[in-house]
Parts: structure tokens; sequence; C-alpha cells
């Protein structure tokens, strides 16, 4: 990877968008920012669940910001359910001239994908794992993206062919 680039990954839990967004932070030795345990951190540290949504956004984007004006590339793992934090990552990207590339994860076999969030322990302390309802909600709120993107079925491919996907997308 040459030029500063500003990596999003996006797609609803259990899609498998951490599992790549792990494995190309390692690949590519970037740093990676998750808005799940900036959010449970923010719950740790005594904040009300009722407002840290958004603001853990707030904290990753601050973060990326930070990397981004000293010249390096990032990695964003969120579920970017809307327009206002995609606007987020674009308004950024194009502040520090960074590349900007989406790779939304998705799982189209229901089955798959229930069974990942049935079975999955991430381990995030004081977060609690999601339930396949919670899922389901989040679905019927997720905005249909207009950006260009490498969208992955998790679902259809392992792990490695999923990352060599990725990594030919950012290459």
């Amino acid at each position: 990877m040459t030029s500063q680039r500003l990596i999003v990954l996006a797609g609803l839990p259990g899609s498998g968008k951490s599992t790549l967004a792990e494995a190309l932070s390692r690949h590519f030795s970037l740093p990676l920012f998750s808005v799940d345990p900036i959010e449970a951190a923010m719950w740790r540290g005594g904040l009300s669940r009722d407002h840290t949504g958004i603001a853990a956004y707030a904290v990753a984007q601050a973060l990326a910001e930070e990397h981004l004006r000293l010249g390096q590339s990032v990695v964003i793992d969120a579920v970017n359910p809307v327009e206002a934090p995609r606007a987020a990552w674009r308004n950024l990207g194009t502040k520090y001239r960074a590349d900007l590339k989406i790779i939304e994860c998705v799982c189209i076999d229901q089955a798959t994908h229930r069974r990942r969030i049935e079975a999955r322990v991430r381990g995030i302390e004081g977060m609690a794992e999601i339930t396949w309802e919670r899922v389901e909600k989040r679905r019927a709120e997720y905005e249909a993206w207009t950006d260009s993107r490498l969208t992955l079925d998790t679902s259809a491919h392992p792990p490695e062919r999923l990352l060599a996907e990725a990594i030919g997308y950012l290459t």
C-alpha cells in the first residue's frame, strides 16, 4: 500500500467485518479503530449507555483523524448503518486527501448469519453479545450504501479468500 488510505469496514453485526478488519490491520500493519470496544470502554468509564453510540463513532473519527493528520493510513470497524457516519468518513478522507476505501461485509445466507450471532463470543469487557433479534432490528434500520465499495458475501467464501479479495481491492 503506497498512498494514505482510510479503510472503512461496514456491515451488520456478525457479518464478518471485525474479522476482516483485524486481518487487514495485521496484513498492512495499520492501526484499527473499532467502535464496539470504544463504546464498551465508555460504559466501563461510567458513561450512560443511552448516549454512547454516536459518541463512540466520534471517538473513532477523532482517532482516525489524528493518524491521517500524521500521514498514516487507518482501518475502521463499525456497522455504519446510516448516512451520518458514512458522511463523516467521506469528509475525513477529503480533508486529508486520503483514499477512502469502503468494504461492506454482508452475510447473504441468513441461517449462517444467525448461527454466527448465536455462537459468537467476542469477549469485549462490559459489552454483552448481541442477540439475533437485535441484528434483525439493525437490519431494518440499515440504509443501502450508495458509495463505491467492495461488497463481500462472507457466507459464500472462507476468510482467507475474503482477505485476498480485500487486499486486491486495496492495492
